[in-house]
């Protein structure tokens, strides 16, 4: 009985160590880990270089209304593919610089209603979202009798035919309503029109962004309303070298992912390069604070219409936002007027 007792003790307490990976083993796992990890960049890469050596580079102008036709179908499932399903957390951002955080633009009081210009509108995202908002705040029985209106203008008829789709869809016809329209040229909008607009990566796509600017002013109210108006928009651009680890992966990802991906998710590789192509050429956000507030647009009296000698138009930038590590930007501004200096 006592030697069974012992050896069924000891068998109890001896445990047989597992099996032990050596140095060599645990360094051949870590080499095929990172492999594994680094293989789809650098396949990405050579992708990137491959069709940037094999196609010309695009225009400075091919981001035309006719470029997005040939995307249209595709454009939002390839956007939340691109951006990792997080651009609509940027234009929720967007959306809440000029409507305020509590809906403040639709409460201001007043005759008018409140009317908001959204251009490159696309697929209407944007327009939604302030669809959205509108139909919101204005639920109330005190805003009961405003009736908000959305206005989304782009160049390319196929994104607007998506975008009305998706308009129907949310039941917000009565709010959102789209339209052909070229921001340089807004020659059906009546000078101080809207109390705020706004335009989502399309301002990269217009070579005169000066003048697209300038008919953002025109069509912006400048007085009649207890809330100032707002101009925001939102874009992309290459971070710094100063942006640290994060913002070396995010310009990788913008200048090698964006083309090479886009380009297999699509099967329009000519457009995706642009996009990259239109990203990097973009001013950086302190230039193009310098460029929207350094504006000099012409001014028409509100008497006669005719215009004015000594004064001119531009935008004061109130706040930059940035997001995504510094590769994305909402430049939140209202449109002033100035004197000319004379001596």
């Amino acid at each position: 009985m006592g030697s069974k007792s012992k050896s069924k003790s000891k068998s109890k307490g001896s445990t047989k160590p597992g099996p032990q990976l050596s140095t060599k083993q645990k360094s051949s796992s870590s080499i095929w880990f990172y492999t594994l990890a680094i293989l789809p960049l650098g396949l990405l890469l050579f992708a990137s270089q491959l069709l940037k050596s094999a196609l010309p580079a695009p225009p400075s102008d091919f981001g035309s209304g006719s470029m997005f036709d040939q995307i249209a179908p595709r454009y939002d499932f390839i956007n939340r593919a691109l951006a990792l399903n997080l651009d609509m957390s940027w234009r929720q951002r967007l959306v809440e610089a000029v409507v305020g955080k509590e809906g403040e633009i639709f409460k201001q009081g007043g005759d008018d209603d409140i009317r908001i210009l959204d251009l490159a509108t696309g697929t209407a995202d944007v327009a939604i979202l302030l669809g959205q908002a509108a139909s919101h705040y204005t639920s109330s029985t005190a805003l009961s009798n405003y009736k908000p209106v959305i206005i989304g203008l782009d160049p390319s008829q196929n994104m607007i035919s998506v975008g009305n789709d998706k308009i129907k869809r949310q039941n917000l016809s009565s709010i959102v309503r789209l339209g052909l329209g070229d921001s340089r040229k807004l020659d059906d909008v009546v000078d101080n029109y809207f109390h705020a607009a706004t335009m989502s990566f399309g301002i990269r796509n217009v070579p005169e962004k000066e003048m697209a600017l300038c008919e953002i002013h025109r069509v912006l109210k400048k007085s009649g309303s207890s809330l100032p108006p707002k101009l925001a928009i939102m874009e992309f651009s290459e971070p710094g070298p100063d942006s640290g680890v994060l913002g070396l992966v995010a310009r990788f990802f913008i200048r090698h992912v964006v083309p090479s991906l886009g380009a297999l998710l699509s099967g329009a590789p000519k457009e995706y390069m642009h996009l990259q192509k239109s990203i990097k050429d973009f001013p950086s956000p302190e230039k193009f604070v310098e460029i929207m507030e350094g504006l000099k647009c012409p001014v028409r009296s509100q008497e006669n219409e005719e215009l004015e000698i000594n004064t001119f138009g531009a935008f004061r930038v109130t706040e930059v936002i940035n997001l995504n590590f510094g590769s994305v930007q909402i430049y939140v501004a209202t449109p002033i007027l100035k004197k000319y200096v004379t001596e």
